[in-house]
């Protein structure tokens, strides 16, 4: 089989039918490809709905997974994948038109590329409703490896979701697949810079997929309740440092690390209200960071901001005390 295309559901009755019809109008016909919706424990009418579609289609199947979780559906996802390449779409998205052919054309093309991935359109309207102009050229661009992870990890605002992503089917025999110990947010991210670390991608100038921004999505949900600093830390933490350390990553890696994670100790403290509780996060996230030597200056300002919550102080320790550490230890 040629391709697999893994969309997890979580209670998307609303969305199921609209993200089938987008990737039958992908015209995959002389493909042979099978749709897997990983069912996560829906309570809404999803499995009744995606029952009825396989009934019409014999390559869609119903999958359940009772572990939640947005890694654990994913992860069930391409285990079951028979596809020698494997396309992820979360179920309230959708594809523009022959957006699918065109990558596999990549990877057909291009047997050393592990991967291809295109770009993102985020919207509040979804397909049928969109009238903007679109500017692509189709072309096909290669970086050398790490270039797409560094891009990334540096600058949040690049990365482009799974849905923008077709990989081989040894690319997870490679690195592995989703982490499960993450929260909703990161767990993609955390995949998607190990990936452009350490395999060989290719950029298509394409429109992939539309990103549907609405108020009932789980990553908003998450993004309301949970200050960003909080968020990163887990993947900085079990992703990220893990990865340094068991493989050879060059200079400007490390220095995005231990910035990132020296930012995010800051902006923690000084988010936490009441002393105590300050000073009891402080502790856990040097006891988080254990594996490696945390400069003293570091130390002595985290200090302060646990004694002065003040955002000016924050932003001094961020300017000139985060850089002047890092530049410090990536001598």
């Amino acid at each position: 089989m040629k391709l697999s295309i893994i969309v997890p559901v979580y209670n998307g009755e609303k969305f199921i039918k609209r993200c089938y019809n987008s990737l039958m109008n992908q015209h995959l016909d002389s493909v042979a490809y099978e749709i897997l919706f990983i069912d996560n424990n829906s309570t809404d009418n999803s499995v009744d709905i995606i029952k009825d579609i396989s009934i019409s289609n014999y390559n869609v199947k119903l999958i359940s997974q009772p572990k939640q979780g947005e890694a654990q559906a994913r992860n069930m996802g391409v285990s079951r994948a028979q596809g020698e390449y494997v396309y992820q779409l979360d179920v309230d998205d959708e594809v523009f038109p022959n957006a699918l052919n065109r990558m596999i054309d990549v990877l057909n093309s291009y047997p050393n590329i592990e991967a291809v991935f295109g770009k993102m359109l985020k919207t509040d309207k979804n397909l049928a409703a969109y009238d903007g102009s679109l500017e692509e050229t189709h072309e096909v661009v290669f970086k050398e490896k790490p270039y797409w992870g560094l891009k990334w990890f540096s600058n949040l605002g690049t990365v482009v979701g799974e849905g923008a992503f077709m990989h081989r089917q040894t690319v997870f025999q490679k690195i592995g697949v989703y982490s499960e110990q993450l929260p909703v947010i990161g767990t993609d991210l955390a995949f998607d810079v190990k990936l452009g670390m350490t395999c060989n991608l290719a950029f298509i100038d394409t429109y992939i997929y539309l990103y549907f921004k609405h108020e009932v999505s789980l990553i908003q949900g998450v993004k309301r309740k949970m200050p960003r600093a909080f968020m990163v830390w887990p993947r900085l933490v079990k992703e990220h440092l893990p990865f340094y350390f068991e493989n050879k990553t060059p200079a400007r890696f490390k220095s995005l690390l231990f910035s990132q994670l020296f930012q995010s100790m800051g902006r923690q403290i000084v988010f936490t209200k009441g002393y105590t509780n300050r000073k009891q996060l402080k502790q856990q996230l040097e006891k988080d960071l254990k594996a490696i030597k945390i400069p003293w200056i570091i130390r002595l300002y985290l200090s302060i901001l646990v004694i002065l919550p003040i955002e000016t102080l924050r932003k001094v320790y961020g300017y000139h005390v985060v850089p002047y550490s890092v530049k410090q230890l990536t001598k």
